[in-house]
Formats: structure tokens, sequence, C-alpha cells
């Protein structure tokens, strides 16, 4: 089975938490079903208390081609950037994950200190889009039984990725990410890269991965669509 079972100051003032989603069995994802032919493009927007951007060109792209993806937005991200919050949320092409508040290392901070930045994560997205995410994305991929049972308890489901494009990285180029996406993609696989400025050379790539893909045959779909 594709999903893993584990036992075991701001820019804002934000208003009192929604209440928690009811919790889910605690899990981490890693692929969507292998039953189709089929791929999760998914964009990372987090940000520490550095500045990040906003990459526009890869939202443009991904509307054009009317490309279904799953957006991972992290909680000072979403604080330094509501407007772009409210649009992604609103793209019926989209589903919006959490990346943490300040994407911190989660398996080197407490529970205690785990449950406050899940908690104000949510509490910004829900007060910017009206609604609570289902999914949750650990910063740098960083897990352990404690973080997946923490996001369970918050009612998200833990989520990785199988295909890495190396995005962050200047030197990657925009042929290499195309190279290694049709390389490694299998069905089901989750694709991670970033739209929040970090990714250099993703909108120069991505007409090119998404071409690639179609070409081999693959559709799009978002993560919760091919969760079987």
């Amino acid at each position: 089975m594709f999903i893993g079972l584990l036992m075991a100051s701001t820019l804002m003032t934000v208003s009192p938490p929604a209440p928690r989603l009811a919790s889910v069995s605690p899990q981490i994802i890693t692929h969507g079903a292998r039953t189709h032919k089929w791929v999760v493009l998914s964009f990372d927007a987090c940000e520490t208390r550095k500045p990040a951007g906003y990459d526009a060109k890869i939202i443009d792209i991904l509307t054009r081609t009317h490309t279904p993806a799953t957006l991972f937005l992290g909680g000072h991200w979403m604080e330094t950037h509501p407007a772009q919050a409210r649009m992604l949320a609103a793209n019926p092409l989209f589903e919006i994950g959490d990346h943490s508040y300040l994407h911190p290392h989660m398996t080197k901070i407490s529970t205690a200190q785990m449950d406050d930045d899940l908690r104000k994560t949510q509490a910004v997205h829900q007060n910017l889009t009206g609604r609570q995410a289902r999914l949750f994305r650990p910063p740098y991929g960083e897990y352990d039984a404690s973080v997946i049972q923490e996001a369970a308890r918050f009612g998200m489901k833990s989520v990785t990725w199988e295909v890495v494009t190396g995005d962050p990285d200047k030197h990657v180029t925009a042929p290499n990410i195309v190279r290694t996406v049709l390389a490694r993609t299998k069905p089901g696989s989750i694709v991670i890269m970033h739209v929040n400025g970090r990714g250099w050379h993703t909108a120069e790539a991505l007409p090119a991965v998404i071409a690639g893909l179609k070409k081999k045959g693959y559709s799009f779909a978002r993560l919760s669509e091919t969760l079987e």
C-alpha cells in the first residue's frame, strides 16, 4: 500500500483558531496510487524569518495549461503574501496544504513547539481562506513518529515526495529539471518544486515538464484525487 502508517510577533493579528479538524490515522504519503498514469506536481511556498517571494510565472503557466497542482503554503509566507494565498486557495485547479509556520526542523523541536507551530499555521490558513488544511508537508521532508502523529491530531495527512527536482539550487538548470522529472516520474509520483521565488529555474522548466509528461502519457491530478 502506498500510504505508510506509523504506529505508534507576526505580521498580522490572527483571531482564535477555528475548531480543529477530527484527527486522522498517522500517515506519511510519498506517492499516490499506482493504478493510473497520473502525476502530482507539488509546489512549496515556505518562508523563514528571511523574506521569500512569489513566482507568479509558475501559477500563470499552470493556469494557462489547465494543470492541477498541490501547493503547500507556510504560515508566515501566507501572512506576508495574503492576496496570493487567497487567490491560490480560490483557484479550483489547486489543492492547498500547510507547510509549517517558520519552516523549522520539526524533528528537533518539542511536541509543544510542534503543536504551537501547527496551530498557528492552521489559524492563518483559516483566517485567509476560510478553510483548514488536510495535508501537511514537513519542512525539509524531515519527520519521525512524533511529527506524523502531531499532524494527524490536527486532521492532516503528512506528505513528502518521490521526485526531487533540486530547484532551490541555482546551479540546477531548467534542462536539468526537465530531464530529472521525465526520467524519474512513475505513475502516482509526487514531484516537488518551489513557488516562493527559490525555484530559480522552475518557471523556465515547467512548460517542458508539462509537455514532456503529457507526451509520455501522463495526466495531472491534485494529490487527494490519487489517494485510493
